[in-house]
């Protein structure tokens, strides 16, 4: 068995052992990862997923995690990650909660039905005892027949008794189960694991052993037995853990706790929704005024303008020769539209970075407190009519910060087509912040009918683009399946330290894509290719009433979106035409850090799409309302 993932560079000495971090959402595992693992390998996308999973190397063994699941199956990206994982690790530790018994014991029994070596770390002990659950983890270890560690991941409690008992990770055989095998074909090729879910009728493994196993080709895919067998086996092991938790845990009637009380109020329409728009509200504060208005503002007028810039252009200017030939170098590292070592290194460091840092560490919080799932319940119902569920809420929010970080964020929302879904609206009605922010100024001397109008509009391009979305991309929306954790006060240290390797992750990802894309845009405009694209808007620009010189701005926002917005306070125009062009330069093509950002999230095809279409939205709604307004 193939154990570390080939490439990972353990500095010549690889551990042989891949131990495998297994459990439902919310169960603590990115916790125990982090006081398990001795030093990070590498933090990425599994290959061909959005899923992130992380490598890293812990005391005799390399230790990776898996997305939450409550199963090991195929229905999801996220079990599928978890599945693969699985099916190739030596060892498993199963995460459980202990107040969640009931749940979770299912896919503890699913992976000792498979064979895999399993060390079970009962976790959240703390909160089992607040809401006086009583287990017997002896009586636990003694049912399930492998070793039970008792833990409190967030204080470090049991870590290192687990750590020891991982040698004695087992899975005890169990006779019954293999009367399931009865099932499949005598002489198929496939292991215990394989087996176990080829009778469960998983797609991908069927596929899987199909493919290497040529014998069984013609017969059919294997593994597709009658879904009421399939059924039989889920009842079976839901019956042993029923039987499991009706031995070892006792529970005692309290009353509800702040909590509690807490989420019921969130849950709850009528109280939810202030609760809600005040959370949201707040987080906007934070990354769309705090960090995407002041801090970045301070940073780019003085920490950059003043500073950084101007002694980088003086160093370039002082080292390189006054040589014809090393001109185009030259535009390339210091030009003032996106230079290499200037534009480029500000826009990295003093914009996206603090927004990153911002954004994780506020979704840090919103999910170590508990309050992020239940903004996704809330918000479900209104966002499933634009073909979306509730987990799209953080992207939408974080869009109005910086759409490049909220293409990011489509990570967590449920599958391809919903991604697909949430990045096209991200991209064509979502001003981020620094857009937004000229945008209010402009309307602000115009007056407040002219916002109005200005929001009405895009909330029903928001709407219409949405539906369009919806009805024409192939497949359905998954419902909202959440489980709710406990309500709880965030851990500093958790949330920083997830903070800090989500924003490694992002720089190393992002800086070689962004210096790329410098690049090449300024060769295009050293070369006057802008100028020849400015020259081809024209015609458009008389299409949605503006003057000539409207291409100036909309050249402007293909690179960044305030720079289009912050153009048209040049411009000696009407306040009808001030509205349409404000309307026409939030509607057009993202900038293009952020189209990178959607390629390298979807694919080249999705992101060509994207940006053809919206050039014709916003030249086709310019249009209208130009003609509306009789431009």
């Amino acid at each position: 068995m193939s154990h570390v993932p080939d490439g990972e560079d353990f500095d010549g000495d690889a551990p042989e052992e891949l131990v495998a971090l297994v459990g439902a959402p919310n169960v603590g595992k990115s916790v125990l990862f982090n006081a398990i693992a001795d030093s990070y390998v590498d933090v990425s996308n599994y290959p061909g997923t959005t899923v992130e999973t992380t490598l890293a190397r812990a005391e005799g063994f390399a230790l990776t995690d898996t997305p939450g699941a409550y199963g090991i199956s195929s229905f999801n990206e996220e079990e599928r990650v978890t599945r693969e994982i699985v099916l190739e690790a030596d060892t498993v530790i199963n995460v459980v909660d202990a107040t969640h018994l009931g749940r979770d014991l299912f896919l503890t029994l699913q992976l000792l039905d498979m064979g895999i070596p399993t060390v079970v770390a009962l976790n959240m002990m703390d909160e089992a005892r607040a809401d006086d659950i009583d287990i017997d983890v002896e009586g636990l270890e003694d049912a399930l027949g492998v070793p039970v560690v008792p833990t409190v991941a967030i204080d470090g409690t049991g870590v290192d008794a687990l750590e020891e008992r991982l040698p004695e990770a087992t899975a005890p055989e169990d006779p019954s189960i293999e009367s399931w095998f009865d099932e499949l074909p005598a002489d198929l090729a496939a292991n215990r694991r394989e087996k176990t879910l080829l009778v469960e009728a998983d797609e991908a493994t069927a596929v899987q052993v199909t493919d290497r196993d040529r014998s069984v080709a013609d017969g059919g895919v294997p593994g597709f037995v009658d879904p009421a067998f399939r059924e039989q086996i889920y009842e079976h092991r839901r019956e042993r853990v029923g039987d499991i938790v009706d031995r070892i845990q006792s529970t005692e009637e309290r009353r509800g706790s702040l909590g509690e009380r807490l989420s019921d109020l969130m849950l709850d329409p009528l109280t939810g929704t202030p609760i809600a728009l005040a959370v949201l509200g707040l987080v906007y504060y934070v990354i769309g005024d705090l960090v995407a208005q002041r801090l970045v503002d301070f940073l780019e007028s003085v920490v950059f303008a003043e500073y950084y810039v101007p002694f980088v252009q003086g160093a370039v200017e002082s080292a390189l020769p006054a040589a014809g030939w090393l001109e185009p170098v030259e535009y390339v590292l210091i030009n003032s539209n996106l230079g290499l070592l200037t534009v480029t290194v500000q826009y990295i460091l003093g914009v996206l970075l603090p927004l990153v840092v911002a954004f994780y560490l506020a979704i840090g919080a919103l999910e170590d407190s508990g309050v992020l799932p239940r903004l996704a319940v809330l918000t479900d119902r209104g966002l499933s009519r634009i073909g979306l569920n509730g987990r799209a809420i953080v992207p939408m929010i974080v869009g109005v910060g910086c759409v490049t970080m909220a293409v990011i964020t489509t990570r967590m929302v449920g599958s391809r087509r919903e991604r697909l879904i949430a990045t096209g609206l991200l991209g064509l009605a979502i001003p981020c912040s620094a857009q937004l922010g000229v945008i209010l100024g402009l309307l602000a001397g115009l007056g407040l009918v002219w916002w109005f109008g200005y929001l009405g509009v895009l909330l029903l391009v928001f709407g219409l683009a949405g539906v369009a979305l919806d009805r024409t991309l192939p497949g359905e929306t998954q419902g909202l399946v959440a489980e709710l954790p406990r309500m709880r006060v965030p851990r500093p240290t958790n949330i920083l330290r997830k903070t800090y390797n989500r924003t490694k992750m992002f720089l190393t990802e992002a800086i070689p894509l962004f210096a790329a894309t410098a690049v090449v845009i300024s060769l295009m405009d050293y070369a006057g290719a802008l100028d020849s694209l400015k020259e081809s808007m024209a015609p458009l620009t008389r299409v949605v009433g503006m003057p000539a010189d409207f291409a100036q701005v909309l050249i402007l926002g293909l690179i960044r979106r305030d720079f289009a917005a912050a153009g048209m306070t040049d411009l000696a125009i009407t306040p009808a035409q001030t509205f349409v062009g404000l309307v026409v330069v939030t509607l057009f093509v993202p900038c293009i850090l952020s189209m990178v950002m959607i390629v390298k999230e979807r694919n080249v095809t999705t992101g060509a799409l994207m940006w053809i279409g919206s050039w014709v939205v916003a030249f086709g709604v310019g249009g209208l309302l130009a003609v509306v307004m009789g431009l």
